[in-house]
């Protein structure tokens, strides 16, 4: 069975729609994701930039997610929304510093130690989709902070999942040991932004965004066209992505 490793991040929302349509593509059956999360404790130390650290790049994020939600079947509204957030001030010196955007303290370890409980608890795709959706609502029942304890507890036992580990589980020794393999193989294999794909299966490819979810598809189908995956092909969740 082909196997690609699967990068992402809770903070992205180009990951999240990625995240959305590979676990509902039918054309992507037969093929192994290792979803492996990634967060900016663990991955702003050298080989990834922290978007918001430029905010002409957050001026077109959401605008371009946007875009690239509608091409999923996903409501663009709350991505729209997100981009009001980050107009580019009418005046402004742009040459004398780079100029990003205050976020303040966040605790992204906090959802994304709580995936790797759900995943070893064989819920890693249910409990992904419900973290993205209830942070970018995308089943229209509103958005939410999931980086706050009592959300994440609440997703985790939606799923049958003990909601105390889940919110525990990033002070819990299996996250803590998982912690040098994430780093150890994003640098390996050169991970800069998310979503990030790498095929392990014959000549190593990366790709990297969800806009280029048709290019891994067309490269595991040793195909000459670029495939279409279409709305209607994202209707119904794909077996094994429990």
């Amino acid at each position: 069975m082909e196997k690609i490793r699967f990068y992402f991040s809770f903070r992205s929302p180009f990951a999240a729609i990625a995240f959305y349509r590979l676990r509902r593509a039918p054309q992507f059956n037969g093929v192994e994701f290792e979803l492996i999360p990634t967060w900016p404790d663990i991955i702003f130390g050298g080989h990834m930039d922290n978007p918001t650290d430029n905010l002409f790049k957050m001026a077109y994020i959401f605008h371009d997610a946007a875009r690239q939600a509608a091409s999923a079947g996903l409501d663009p509204a709350p991505f729209k929304a997100l981009a009001e957030r980050y107009r580019l001030p009418d005046s402004g010196d742009y040459r004398s510093r780079k100029v990003g955007v205050e976020v303040g303290q966040e605790n992204w370890q906090i959802p994304h130690c709580a995936f790797l409980y759900a995943q070893s608890q064989g819920k890693g795709w249910a409990f992904g989709d419900a973290v993205f959706a209830r942070r970018f609502n995308f089943d229209g029942q509103g958005a939410a902070n999931v980086m706050n304890p009592r959300v994440i507890k609440e997703l985790a036992e939606g799923l049958g999942l003990d909601g105390d580990l889940a919110v525990g589980a990033h002070e819990s020794k299996a996250c803590q040991a998982a912690l040098p393999s994430i780093i150890s193989h994003s640098e390996r294999d050169g991970v800069f932004g998310v979503p990030f794909f790498v095929r392990q299966t014959g000549a190593e490819e990366k790709f990297w965004g969800n806009d280029r979810i048709e290019f891994l598809l067309r490269s595991l189908q040793a195909s000459s066209d670029l495939p279409n995956i279409t709305i209607a092909s994202l209707a119904t969740i794909q077996p094994g992505r429990d």
